[in-house]
């Protein structure tokens, strides 16, 4: 049984998203909990809550798991990274810090037993929340390297994903834009709406940077017709948040405000709420 649930897991969920998200609330309901399989469905569901940003469910599902003391130490791994991304978004820098520096120790010592690219993915994801950016590019362009045969689209979509995050710290924004439309493609091929709207958004914005206002425009309103493929409301809202808020940059404030109009400022989540405090500043005063 235990094999058949975890073969169940790779096939729902080849990579964490709304449908993943959807399948595992439901097996949840019919597993013991803290058996193998039980801590593989909550990895995979806070996994797709991050990807998919309900980031006030992934702070429920945190905090009910806390108040277990006991959990395997891999398991804790991962949980230390959920909780270290909600810190970064309440401004709690320093205690999030600490927790990254010891998931990465913790999981370069568990990849020395059982080695995973998509580990090293995330450790190298760790590393550019630590600003260790020259040393995430190298592991990642060894993985580049090591798996360049690989026909795994999702270690691909977040290998490239995070490639254009290196270099876009970097500055050096035609690297970041290259690396961020190989991730769009493999994005696009796993069908995966919120993810390629969100490389939408990377797009965009590298492409803004490179002087292209009409590419970037073209980037972002792409970025919310597949936000609103997703269907969800956080993906919707986050990508007309870039949009309104590449207009308002334009000058253009009649877009920006039929982009926003429908938004519900209560739903607002805490990552965008200061370039939601610069739209609704420079809108206030527009009819």
């Amino acid at each position: 049984m235990l094999f058949t649930s975890f073969f169940a897991v790779a096939n729902e969920c080849d990579l964490p998203s709304k449908n993943c998200l959807s399948w595992v609330n439901n097996q949840l309901k019919n597993t013991k909990p803290n058996t193998m399989n039980w801590y593989n469905l909550k990895l995979w569901q806070l996994d797709s809550l991050v990807t998919v940003k309900e980031f006030k469910l992934l702070r429920q599902e945190l905090d009910e798991l806390e108040r277990v003391l006991s959990h395997p130490p891999m398991f804790v791994s991962y949980l230390n990274i959920y909780r270290a991304k909600l810190l970064l978004i309440d401004g709690e820098k320093e205690q999030a810090l600490a927790l990254i520096e010891k998931s990465v120790a913790d999981l370069s010592s568990l990849n020395k037993s059982f080695h995973s690219p998509m580990r090293l993915v995330t450790i190298a994801n760790l590393m550019i929340n630590l600003k260790r950016y020259e040393e995430a590019l190298s592991l990642l362009k060894e993985i580049e390297q090591d798996y360049k045969g690989s026909r795994d689209s999702h270690l691909k979509l977040e290998l490239y994903g995070n490639l254009g995050h290196s270099y876009r710290f970097l500055k050096q924004y035609e690297d970041a834009l290259l690396n961020y439309q190989t991730s769009l493609q493999h994005a696009i091929d796993l069908q995966i709406e919120q993810q390629i709207a969100t490389l939408y958004i990377h797009v965009a914005r590298m492409h803004m940077v490179l002087g292209d206002a009409k590419k970037s425009e073209d980037n972002y309103l792409n970025a919310v017709f597949h936000a609103i493929q997703d269907a969800r409301t956080a993906t919707i809202i986050n990508a007309k948040v870039y949009l309104a808020s590449f207009y308002i940059d334009q000058e253009a404030l009649s877009k920006a405000k039929s982009v926003v109009e429908d938004i519900d400022p209560n739903q607002i989540e805490a990552h965008q709420f200061k370039r939601w405090e610069v739209i609704t500043e420079a809108l206030k005063n527009f009819r």
